[in-house]
């Protein structure tokens, strides 16, 4: 038995992809059936009532002369940019959208010594420039202090000032000396406050679980004697 009204059904596989699926497929529609009107000034009212319907649609973009310029860049990426229409702002070009971001560069050297890591390893190279050797000395100590608590932060021990000189020295190419005179920050100053506090904390189960073994020791003497 068949119905007495034919429906036409339209599969999402069957249909075109949409271009900018926040305006919906009706938008795309609209677009598409302004670019089959021949007139030109038909086709420029068309373009220019679809504009006010995506405005709706989106009113986040309304308002404001750089966001209305979205929208008709919007309206001619969904159009496939062959819009022929006259627009207030230049038309983009299809080139622009095509081409995907620039590649991320990627270090391609291995990193020498991992606990400073790369970024303080970049701040030596630029220190090491500075042809100014009185302010080249100046900014490596500062980065020496940096490097001290980057060595701390990766291992909670106390580190000695001159390796972190020779470490400085050495990742420099010998362009960066701090001299032996010059005393680094104390590690307590430099340690993260994170870090400290979780060093306090452990150090506190330690101390409580040193009591409460003293405390079964002398339980055990006093059974011992009470037993004798």
């Amino acid at each position: 038995m068949t119905s007495e009204l034919d429906y036409e059904m339209e599969y999402n596989t069957a249909r075109e992809l949409m271009k900018i699926p926040e305006y919906g497929r009706n938008i795309q529609k609209m677009i598409e059936y302004a670019k089959t009107l021949e007139d030109r000034e038909e086709r420029n009212k068309a373009a220019n009532s679809i504009i006010k319907v995506m405005g709706q649609v989106n009113p986040a973009l309304k308002g404001n002369e750089d966001l209305t310029h979205k929208i008709w860049d919007h309206m001619f990426i969904i159009s496939g940019f062959d819009f022929d229409i006259d627009s207030p702002f230049p038309k983009p070009l299809k080139e622009d959208f095509e081409k995907g971001p620039d590649p991320i560069p990627y270090p391609s050297t291995e990193i020498t010594f991992r606990h400073y890591g790369r970024i303080i390893e970049e701040m030596i190279k630029k220190v090491s420039t500075e042809e100014n050797e009185e302010e080249r000395t100046k900014m490596g100590e500062a980065l020496a202090n940096v490097m001290k608590r980057a060595y701390l932060n990766w291992n909670r021990d106390s580190v000695e000032d001159r390796v972190i000189k020779k470490d400085l020295r050495e990742m420099s190419g010998g362009k960066i000396m701090v001299p032996v005179e010059v005393e680094l920050m104390h590690a307590k100053d430099l340690i993260d406050p994170a870090l400290k506090q979780q060093n306090n904390q452990n150090r506190g189960r330690n101390n409580k679980g040193r009591n409460n073994n003293k405390g079964r020791k002398k339980n055990n003497n006093g059974r011992r004697n009470h037993r004798n």
